[in-house]
């Protein structure tokens, strides 16, 4: 088999129009077209890029803003927590306060009662046997009693504190020297006698004695000088004994 030359350069010829018309017509175009969509895939890979990385940025907030919200979320759950236990604390101390001062006024209601009650109880004892008392006493006073009660006022009387009988004396003054004597009975001329020199030695001047009777005294006397009065009879004792004391003038 033979070569022909001419043939042979004619075909490197129409070879090289071939691939000259290819690249100038078919592969520049296509070659184009290749670095075109390469760039816009490379725009794009660059625009997912830049959009991932904001995604993770905002992502990466997310996570912060979320553990700082459980932060503050846990910090406020822990002052809630102690608000409660110290507003709870304070409501039990002031429930415990009220019930220890509501304890302490019942204790004192009831033991104010029970004192009311100790007293009542008192005086109606002290009244009943003071009425007892009188009952008997009216049945077995007489002159002999009446006589014992005016010794025995002459005998306080010459016992009293001279500061009292000064008093005394100076009321008997205002009255020019006028005495009221009530007695339980008609008193003799020596038991007058005895009264009026009991309060003449002890007063140290002469006094003036307008005597009465007072059946209500059951037994003894009941002296007035001026605004004092001097009692030795067996009613203001009785009433002295189931009243308690008080001072009489």
């Amino acid at each position: 088999m033979q070569i022909d030359t001419t043939t042979f350069v004619l075909e490197l010829i129409n070879f090289a129009i071939l691939v000259w018309i290819l690249h100038r017509f078919l592969y520049r175009p296509v070659l184009g077209a290749i670095d075109r969509r390469r760039s816009a895939i490379e725009a794009s890979m660059r625009e997912a890029r830049s959009t991932h990385e904001k995604a993770e940025q905002l992502r990466q907030a997310y996570e912060d803003r979320f553990t700082g919200w459980e932060q503050e979320r846990a910090q406020a759950r822990t002052a809630l927590a102690a608000d409660l236990a110290a507003q709870r604390e304070k409501a039990l101390a002031e429930v415990a306060r009220s019930a220890e001062q509501e304890r302490d006024r019942l204790a004192a209601v009831q033991a104010r009662r029970a004192h009311d009650l100790a007293r009542e109880t008192e005086e109606r004892a002290l009244e009943q046997a003071a009425a007892f008392a009188a009952r008997l006493f009216e049945r077995l006073s007489g002159p002999e009693t009446d006589a014992r009660l005016i010794d025995a006022f002459a005998s306080d009387l010459s016992a009293w504190p001279e500061s009292r009988i000064e008093d005394l004396r100076a009321a008997l003054h205002t009255v020019q020297g006028r005495v009221q004597i009530a007695a339980a009975r008609t008193l003799g001329d020596a038991e007058r006698a005895r009264i009026t020199q009991a309060l003449d030695e002890r007063l140290g001047m002469r006094c003036q004695a307008d005597f009465s009777v007072d059946p209500a005294l059951l037994a003894g006397l009941s002296v007035t000088v001026g605004p004092w009065r001097l009692q030795a009879n067996l009613r203001d004792e009785l009433q002295f004994f189931a009243s308690g004391p008080e001072d009489v003038r």
